[in-house]
């Protein structure tokens, strides 16, 4: 019976990687500050490439200060990559800065854009079924969404596990499921920082903490500048979704 494809999201290189993972991401999703230097993306990509692996390079939300810093970055590391490798853009500037390098490249539509309902309180609502499939769909499901994708040359999405379940992509989309954790919210102000501030990012920045609320039946977990919701059940049978890969993630992203 055939399986999604099985990748794993590194933040740091391990001695060996776990059975049947094909694919390496590397990078940062939600924080511009945490965008991995470029020497070690490069070792990343790198070092997926000698043990048979592809490579995903994952680009954060963008701020302005630190948009020459990823083309400086991009430059190095698009040249590097493969046929079978990725970019995850993140924010739709980074688009811009891919193209503009490389035309070529692989580029996937990161979760952050995928338009997805995250919040937990809704799987306690009396939903009719009409309602229930709005909750597990995101931005790109109508028509004219998949056509300006396809125009744009996008052809995958990042997705969330939602609690309430995910809605069948449609074709010819193709959706790579995160797991454990699904974002629910995240915002390009740190509470860690201060406003203006070029130095690096203090701690605890990266220690994670939980959030409880009366009305929420799931406790949210902060890191950093996003909070996520941890979902362990996939769905029965992903590759009905048009969902036909699955990123392992260790530790809570970035």
């Amino acid at each position: 019976m055939a399986e999604p494809q099985r990748a794993l999201f590194l933040h740091t290189l391990p001695e060996t990687l776990p059975t049947a993972v094909s694919r390496v991401y590397a990078g940062a999703e939600f924080c511009p500050w945490r965008l991995p230097a470029t020497a070690d993306l490069h070792a990343t990509l790198h070092w997926a490439h000698e043990r048979g692996c592809a490579f995903t390079l994952v680009t954060p939300v963008l701020i302005e200060p630190l948009r020459e810093g990823l083309r400086a970055s991009l430059a190095v590391l698009l040249p590097a990559l493969t046929a079978n490798d990725e970019v995850v853009i993140s924010d739709w500037g980074a688009l811009d800065l891919v193209r503009s390098l490389c035309p070529e490249a692989t580029v996937v539509l990161g979760r952050v854009l995928s338009g997805q309902k995250r919040d937990a309180r809704t799987v306690a609502l009396d939903l009719s079924e009409a309602q229930r499939a709005h909750f597990r769909q995101g931005s790109w499901y109508s028509a004219p969404a998949v056509e300006l994708l396809l125009e744009l040359g996008i052809r995958r999405i990042e997705l969330d596990n939602l609690p309430q379940g995910v809605a069948a992509l449609p074709h010819p989309l193709r959706g790579t499921l995160h797991v454990p954790y699904a974002m629910v919210a995240s915002s390009r102000n740190c509470p860690f920082r201060r406003p203006g501030s070029a130095e690096p990012c203090p701690r605890p920045c990266g220690e994670v903490f939980t959030l409880t609320a009366a009305e929420s039946p799931e406790p949210l977990l902060q890191g950093g500048n996003t909070q996520f919701l941890r979902i362990d059940c996939l769905p029965d049978d992903p590759l009905s979704l048009g969902i036909d890969r699955i990123v392992e993630h260790s530790q809570l992203p970035c």
